[in-house]
C-alpha cells in the first residue's frame, strides 16, 4: 500500500513547482528569450517537477505491486494501466518525461521556444495528474 507521507509529499512538490512555473509566465515570448537566468529557472523548476511526478510514480508502481517497472516513462505507464491516471495524462506525462531528458542531459540545444510554449500550455497536465492521483489515494487509501 502507498504511504501516505510519500504520496502527500510527492504531491505537495508537483503542487509547489507547478504554482512556481505558472509564476513565471508574465513575461513576453521576447523577454524570455533573451533572459538566461530565466530560461535556467524554467528549465531547472520543469526538471524537478517531472522527477517529482516520476518519484511518485515510482511509489505508486512498487508499493501496488503494479507493472511495468523500469525507465520512468515505463513508471508513468504502470500508472495509467492501474487506471490510478486516465490515458491522456499518461501519455503527456510520458513526454514530459522525455522534456526532462532533454533539458537534463542537453542532448543538443533547448529548444527555447518550446520550453516558453510547454510553460505557457502544457501546465494543465501536471495538474491533472496531482488531481488524478490524489483522487485515486483518497478512494482507494482511506
Amino acid at each position: 500500500m502507498a504511504d501516505e507521507s510519500v504520496v502527500t509529499d510527492k504531491l505537495q512538490h508537483v503542487n509547489e513547482y507547478t504554482s512556481d512555473l505558472k509564476e513565471m509566465r508574465g513575461m513576453s515570448k521576447d523577454e524570455y528569450m533573451s533572459d538566461v537566468v530565466v530560461q535556467r529557472a524554467v528549465e531547472r523548476t520543469f526538471m524537478n517537477l517531472i522527477q517529482s511526478c516520476i518519484d511518485l510514480a515510482q511509489h505508486i508502481r512498487a508499493s501496488e505491486n503494479l507493472e511495468p517497472s523500469g525507465t520512468a516513462k515505463q513508471e508513468i505507464e504502470a500508472l495509467g494501466n492501474g487506471d490510478i491516471i486516465s490515458r491522456g495524462t499518461q501519455e503527456k506525462v510520458e513526454e514530459a518525461v522525455g522534456f526532462r531528458n532533454v533539458l537534463a542531459h542537453r542532448y543538443g540545444d533547448v529548444d527555447h521556444d518550446v520550453v516558453y510554449r510547454t510553460l505557457h500550455d502544457d501546465l494543465l497536465w501536471f495538474e491533472r495528474f496531482q488531481q488524478e492521483v490524489a483522487q485515486w489515494f483518497q478512494q482507494y487509501h482511506n
